[in-house]
């Protein structure tokens, strides 16, 4: 069963990890670019998330037969400190990002380059599909991938696995994204 399951994984990863790259080659992978500047291509940025949804979540959690509600709840009721700490990082988080987006775009806005606007419907349907992406995204990385890693090699190992891997996912992005992908990874693994 090991072995299977190691083969559907690695199936999983290489697939995705490809469709990723090919989607950073295509310029359909972010909402915003490294320019700032909003995507081209919105309805290819959305199909692309609901493809993520269905190759990261539905599929493993059918190949796998993983209980979703036993990874999600376990048996432990969360310590109190842990939710306060991941609402708080996860609000550092949004703060940080909102800062560095608004500070490109004010950038962008004073060299008078001519902007690509999205209409609202395009917003709310990318904001449901795209977290429903990132809900697959870590349940596959930290539900599926970290425990069944811990089962069959230990915690550090898992731990080095699983954040390598999502190191290297993220090799098509910036370096300074690359770079700070490490203390996140062993961050959210941790308060996995």
């Amino acid at each position: 069963m090991q072995t299977a399951n190691s083969l559907i994984y690695i199936f999983t990863y290489v697939i995705f990890f490809g469709f990723n790259w090919m989607c950073r080659i295509r310029g359909t992978n972010r909402l915003i670019d490294d320019n700032g500047l909003f995507t081209s291509k919105p309805q290819s940025l959305i199909s692309n998330h609901v493809i993520g949804v269905i190759w990261l979540g539905i599929i493993p959690v059918i190949l796998l037969r993983h209980s979703i509600l036993k990874i999600l709840t376990s048996n432990i009721i969360p310590d109190i400190f842990f939710v306060f700490l991941f609402l708080l990082i996860f609000m550092l988080l949004l703060v940080t990002s909102f800062k560095q987006s608004s500070a490109k775009f004010d950038k962008k806005q004073a060299s008078h380059e001519s902007f690509i606007h999205l209409s609202s419907s395009f917003f709310i349907s990318y904001f449901i599909v795209r977290a429903s992406f990132l809900f697959a995204y870590e349940l596959w990385f930290r539900g599926l991938l970290l425990f069944d890693c811990i089962h069959w090699f230990g915690i550090p190992t898992a731990v080095f696995i699983n954040v390598s891997l999502y190191v290297l996912l993220h090799i098509v992005n910036s370096k300074k994204e690359l770079l700070t992908c490490i203390p996140f990874g062993l961050l959210v693994c941790f308060l996995a």
